[in-house]
Order: structure tokens, then C-alpha cells, then sequence
């Protein structure tokens, strides 16, 4: 794909830092409120677990048809999900009940495709020597502006209530919306390009039947007719993907490419590592940090200044500098330098969880070593190792990947901890314990993913 003209690096950097803000403020911001969410529509915390689990979900559909940009343009997919992203927040803000507030959240959750494009583009449009450096300034604005976000929602939870938060997130979103129209060039059509419908249709039905039964597992049960069905409906269609694409004249996706260690390995490690980090931080330890009967008693503020703000400081110095060494001490290497440390920090974690200061120190080392340098090293590797003839494929599938990976988390934290009664610190402990089980799992799946210097890699 080529564009009618090449922006200037500053602005390209400076647009698609706003834009990865648009989306990231959505779920940043919301984490120290997810209690006072709750308290505010209704006091139902399964049903903002599952508003947060169906963002995420909406997300993981809006990347699989992320190979759309292909063909209608890079530009005009950012559009669409900044725009899907500003109504969300409108939603969230006006919202009556649970259910208004759900669609907001989906609605948001589509703007997860911000950083894959970006990645996309920056790899597109600045010079070998310094995507290194762009990719980790981007996944540093991924993670939080330096934590200023969560100490400024945790305030607005307590002084104004939660929907002051995102009406905050509207403003910046739209101004977003405005600069990428702006500053960002169109991308000419590529006619050649024939987008492959059954296989995109089949794959996001899928994933959708498969998501949507983990989402409501808290509230059917594993064992339940629903459950059990959409989970069979759901890989029964990934099976039909598979045949589709092998019958498919222009396949979305080589069948081959999935089968080789080059793709599943790193695309294994965000659905674990993702899933332990979002069940983690978008659900169980809020929840747990300002409990004040089982957990710690933290307010919304205090809990946005302890447990936030050390991870987000961290993440937001490690991840540019991960993106500097990465070239020379090795993509694979750091990956698993990042993952080790998360798992190790999980285990400490479930371990003492009831004690604040381990609580604190924990969640800061994961901050850096998964958000910094795993998360970091995953985006680079997804770029590097995705097919010549398909430069969209493996961040796209990466992206999605990241977002199967925080619907599953944060719905089985839901699950378990409704399952466990939800009001013991028992209950807390057992859901942490089952998120680091995830971390372990990333970690072997990491030590598959191949180095992307060898120029071939045996399926």
C-alpha cells in the first residue's frame, strides 16, 4: 500500500502517540473506578466484569478484520475506531444502568486496532534505526502517561464519581479523531486487494462464540448448556476457518503461516501473558485493593497512587528503553527476560497478597518487566516475523491475540471469584493464583517463539 504523501516523522510520531492515548485513557482510566462504577450502576460487580470482558472481546473482533486497511486504508480503519471510541465514551458517561454502560465499553474496546496500525506504520514510514526507538515510545503511551491518568481518574471517582472520567476520555478521543484527519495522509486504494469475507465473517464468529461463553461463564456456569454450546459452536467455526482458507483464491490468512513456529509460539504468549495481567489488573486487584472488609480498604485515589501509579512510572521508562536494546541484545531475549520476571512476580503475589507492600512491589515489577519489555518485545517480534507478502498478517493476529488474551483473564478472575463467593480473602488468593498459572504458561510459550535473524524457520 502506498500513501499519496510521506508525513514528516515528527508529525507521523506525534499523531499516532495521540491516538494510541484515545485508546489507552479507556483502559487505564476506568481501573481505579471499576468500584465506583459499580456502586454507581447498580453495585453488580459480575456485570461490569462483564462489560470489561466484552470490551475486550470487541476489541479481538476489531483486529480481525483489521486486514481491511489493506485495502480501504490505514487511515480510514484509525478513523473508524477513534470514532466507535468517542460514542463508547459517551455511553459510559450517560449511562442509566449496567446494559448502556456494556455498549459503551464495546464500542471502545474496538479502538484496540490504534496500536497494531501504528505499528504498522511507523515500520512503514521511518527508517530501520529508529523503529526500535518509535515502537517502545509507542508502547510506553500505551501503558499510561507516566501514571498521571490513574491518579487523575482515582480522584475523579471519589471527588465527582466515575462519569466524569469518561467525559474526560471524550474530549481527548476527539481530539484525536481531528489530528489523525489532519495530519495523517490518506492511503491510495489498492484495487488488487479483494478482502476475504467468509474467511474474516467465519474467524469473528469464532472467536465470538468462544469469547462470549468465557464472558458469561461466571453467570451460567462451565457445565451449563450456553457455556458448553457456544463453546463447541465456536470451534466448530474455527475449524470451518481453517477449510475456508485453504479453499479461499486470496486466503486473509496462509493456513500454512499458523502452522509455523514463526506465528502460534508468539501468539500464545499475549493470550496467556495478557490474560494474567488483565484478569490481574482490570478486575481482581481493584476489586481487592478497595475492599474493606476482605482486602485492603483503599480508596479509589490511594489505590491509583500505590498500585498504579509504581507500575505505570515503571513501564513508562522501561518500555523505550527496551525498544533501544531489543535490536542488540536480541527481540527473543528480551521477551523472555520480561515474561521470567512477570511469572516470578506473580507468584510472589498470590503468595502475599493480603501484605500492601508486597502487593505494591509486585504489581510495579510486572509493570516493567511485562509492560515494558515483554509487551514491547512481543509488538516488534509480531512486525519482524510476519510474512514479506503479508506485512498486516502477524500484528494483526497479535493484536487480536491480546485481546483474547484480556477477555479470557479478566473472565475467568470473574468467574472464579464469583464461583469462590467473592467476599473472602481466600476467594482473592485462589483468583490470583489461577491468573499466575497463566504467567507460567507465557513463559513456555515464549521459549518457542524463534529468533527473528534466522531467514528460515521449519514449520
Amino acid at each position: 500500500m502506498q500513501t499519496a504523501t510521506r508525513p514528516s516523522q515528527g508529525s507521523l510520531l506525534t499523531t499516532l502517540i495521540l491516538a494510541v492515548t484515545a485508546y489507552q485513557l479507556t483502559f487505564t482510566m476506568a481501573l481505579p473506578a471499576l468500584p465506583a462504577i459499580t456502586k454507581g450502576l447498580g453495585g453488580d460487580p459480575g456485570a461490569i466484569g462483564l462489560a470489561q470482558a466484552l470490551s475486550a472481546l470487541a476489541g479481538a473482533l476489531a483486529t480481525v478484520f483489521l486486514p481491511l486497511s489493506d485495502r480501504f486504508g490505514r487511515r480510514n480503519a484509525l478513523l473508524a475506531a477513534l470514532l466507535a471510541c468517542v460514542f463508547g465514551s459517551l455511553l459510559c458517561a450517560i449511562a442509566p444502568g449496567p446494559g448502556v454502560f456494556t455498549v459503551g465499553r464495546v464500542l471502545q474496546g474496538f479502538s484496540v486496532v490504534a496500536m497494531p496500525l501504528s505499528n504498522i506504520l511507523t515500520h512503514r514510514h521511518l527508517p530501520a534505526e529508529r523503529f526500535g526507538r518509535a515502537l517502545g515510545l509507542l508502547n510506553m503511551v500505551n501503558l499510561g502517561i507516566s501514571g498521571a491518568d490513574t491518579i487523575l481518574a482515582g480522584w475523579l471517582a471519589d471527588t465527582y464519581g466515575f462519569r466524569a472520567i469518561f467525559w474526560i476520555m471524550l474530549v481527548v478521543q476527539a481530539v484525536a479523531v481531528v489530528t489523525v484527519a489532519r495530519l495523517l495522509p490518506a492511503d491510495e486504494p489498492d484495487r488488487q486487494i479483494r478482502p476475504d469475507w467468509a474467511g474474516m465473517t467465519t474467524l469473528a464468529l469464532g472467536v465470538l462464540a468462544l469469547l462470549t461463553a468465557v464472558s458469561n461463564s461466571s453467570t451460567w456456569g462451565w457445565s451449563s448448556s450456553q457455556t458448553l454450546g457456544l463453546l463447541a459452536t465456536g470451534l466448530a467455526l474455527l475449524a470451518g476457518f481453517v477449510l475456508v482458507e485453504k479453499r479461499s483464491p486470496r486466503p486473509m490468512i496462509q493456513v500454512g503461516h499458523l502452522c509455523s513456529r514463526r506465528t502460534w509460539p508468539l501468539l500464545l504468549v499475549p493470550i496467556f501473558a495478557m490474560g494474567a495481567l488483565a484478569g490481574l489488573t482490570a478486575f481482581a486487584l481493584p476489586m481487592f485493593g478497595q475492599n474493606p472488609d476482605a482486602g485492603l480498604g483503599l480508596s479509589a485515589l490511594d489505590y491509583a497512587l500505590l498500585c498504579s501509579i509504581p507500575a505505570s512510572v515503571l513501564s513508562f521508562a522501561c518500555a523505550p528503553f527496551a525498544g533501544m536494546i531489543a535490536p542488540k541484545v536480541g527481540w527473543r531475549t528480551l521477551l523472555l527476560i520480561g515474561l521470567v520476571g512477570m511469572a516470578a512476580g506473580m507468584v510472589v503475589l498470590t503468595a502475599f497478597l493480603p501484605v500492601l507492600w508486597a502487593v505494591v512491589i509486585s504489581t510495579a515489577l510486572l509493570g516493567a518487566l511485562f509492560s515494558g519489555f515483554a509487551s514491547t518485545a512481543a509488538n516488534g517480534l509480531a512486525v519482524l516475523l510476519s510474512p514479506a507478502e503479508n506485512p498486516s498478517f502477524l500484528p494483526a493476529m497479535m493484536s487480536c491475540a491480546f485481546s483474547i488474551g484480556a477477555a479470557l483473564g479478566i473472565s475467568t478472575a470473574v468467574s472464579v471469584l464469583t464461583g469462590l463467593g467473592g467476599t473472602s480473602q481466600s476467594a482473592f488468593v485462589v483468583t490470583v493464583g489461577v491468573l499466575a498459572v497463566f504467567s507460567v504458561l507465557s513463559v513456555l510459550a515464549g521459549a518457542l517463539v524463534p529468533d527473528p535473524s534466522r531467514t528460515e524457520v521449519t514449520a
